[in-house]
């Protein structure tokens, strides 16, 4: 039977915007997803996959030599433009979609596609590092979607920050998040960021 691993290829916020998004997250009081610092960490996708494990390496390997020769500089601060909310309750922060994030978004959903495993049933989550009891299958369907339903020219980058209703003076409409590195993470169920598997600094090259 083959094993695969649910990954996400992430940018991470600064320390800053972290402590700023884990006091938000805990101060809304019913959610369920419980952001932290160093696991189920704040973040924006830019692409997913579900990988079979013995083709994680030269993935990673890919990715570290195309990601290693762009400047990514365009993505180190990014304005909130509007608030997230995806099925009831879930609430964030819609990111400014501009043309270094598109462009990087396509060229990265073409490579990991190519990867990707879709056909994953719904209560098949052996393939997330991490079961959160509250959701213990969310994300499964999502992952399979993710390049017909959420990709390309459905494409919102965004942060989950919980669930509820986020107060005024979080909405933060208009202000900009600072992100410091490009990380590939193995996620927990609900699409969480959980196991650093990769990572390069936003400056790395320019």
């Amino acid at each position: 039977m083959k094993k695969y691993i649910a990954l996400d290829l992430v940018l991470i916020p600064s320390k800053k915007h972290i402590e700023e998004l884990v006091s938000i997250n805990q101060q809304l009081l019913d959610t369920t997803l419980k952001l932290e610092r160093t696991h189920t960490v704040p973040h924006i996708s830019i692409s997913m996959c579900r990988v079979e494990a013995n083709r994680i390496d030269q993935l990673i390997s890919k990715l570290e030599d195309y990601l290693g020769i762009l400047d990514l500089s365009e993505l180190s601060s990014l304005r909130i433009e509007s608030l997230y909310q995806h099925n009831k309750n879930t609430v964030g922060w819609n990111l400014e979609l501009n043309k270094s994030l598109t462009g990087l978004h396509y060229s990265v959903c073409a490579l990991m596609k190519n990867y990707h495993f879709s056909e994953r049933e719904e209560h098949q989550n052996d393939d997330f590092c991490v079961i959160h009891k509250d959701m213990p299958f969310s994300g499964v369907s999502y992952l399979n979607q993710f390049f017909v339903d959420y990709a390309y020219e459905n494409y919102q980058p965004h942060i989950t920050i919980g669930q509820g209703k986020l107060e005024k003076k979080h909405q933060k409409i208009g202000e900009k998040i600072i992100f410091d590195r490009v990380s590939l993470y193995h996620m927990g169920t609900g699409c969480t960021c959980e196991k650093e598997l990769w990572s390069m600094d936003i400056d790395n090259n320019y």
